[in-house]
């Protein structure tokens, strides 16, 4: 992969590349040069393996044409030791699906169906690849960097020829704004399918997501959009109950 230079190095942007350089560790960064693509990822890849705790809440936005479009709400919430994990994924329209976790096994719930599925130790991967239709893609895209040794699938898997873009502000948080092409991989073949364009938004002093876009080829006139927003904290306090999900009476 090659690396590309961001184009106009403003003050502000030097000044980012320096914060970049005091926080990350030696390999990230040399002093004075342009950040990488490649060692924004790497980096960004260490920040959520060495987590201890992580929670979040978001959007995910997506748009058909100018005029429609949905949104669906979530929030995540991680502890490494003792495993917990729960993510609430709530649709437009009302239905919800949950994915939840203790140091046993990975559980899911799905509203439409009242289904409870349970995945107990060692083969719960499939609490999250088969997740990822009802959550609108949501399970397939924090949760492999979150537990980077699991065999995880995702939209952070193959992203190739990732290019620095620019700064940019996400919330009222500068960004550094990656930008390249995402792919699955059928297994069996080995084959590339769903190719599309991503577009990350990491946080230049956090080094976690913001915001990730994809954007795939639509018929004219038409738009195949996907925008997740996130409010990430890193290493947050959090309890034991506020991590346990019972699905309701009668599901």
């Amino acid at each position: 992969m090659s690396a590309a230079r961001v184009p106009h190095r403003s003050a502000r942007w030097a000044a980012l590349c320096a914060c970049l350089a005091a926080l990350g560790p030696a390999s990230l960064l040399r002093a004075g040069e342009t950040p990488t693509a490649e060692a924004i990822l790497g980096h960004m890849r260490e920040v959520y393996a060495s987590l201890g705790s992580y929670s979040d809440q978001g959007s995910i936005v997506r748009e058909y044409s100018a005029t429609s479009s949905d949104r669906h709400a979530f929030a995540t919430l991680f502890t490494r030791k003792p495993r917990h994990f729960l993510l609430d994924f709530h649709k437009q329209g009302g239905d919800r699906y949950v994915i939840w976790g203790d140091p046993d096994a990975f559980h899911t719930w799905w509203k439409a169906t009242g289904q409870v599925s349970d995945y107990p130790n060692p083969d719960n991967v499939n609490a999250f690849n088969l997740s990822d239709v009802p959550t609108a893609g949501l399970a397939s895209k924090l949760p492999p960097l979150l537990y980077p040794k699991a065999p995880l699938p995702g939209v952070l898997t193959h992203f190739s020829d990732p290019t620095l873009e620019a700064s940019e502000s996400i919330g009222g948080q500068d960004c550094y704004r990656l930008a390249g092409h995402a792919f699955d991989v059928y297994g069996a073949t080995g084959r590339q399918v769903n190719d599309r364009k991503l577009t990350l938004w990491i946080d230049t002093k956090s080094f976690l997501l913001r915001q990730l876009r994809e954007e795939r080829q639509a018929a004219a006139g038409a738009i195949d959009r996907t925008t997740t927003t996130y409010e990430p904290q890193a290493n947050p306090v959090l309890t034991e109950h506020s991590m346990q999900f019972t699905p309701p009476n009668g599901h």
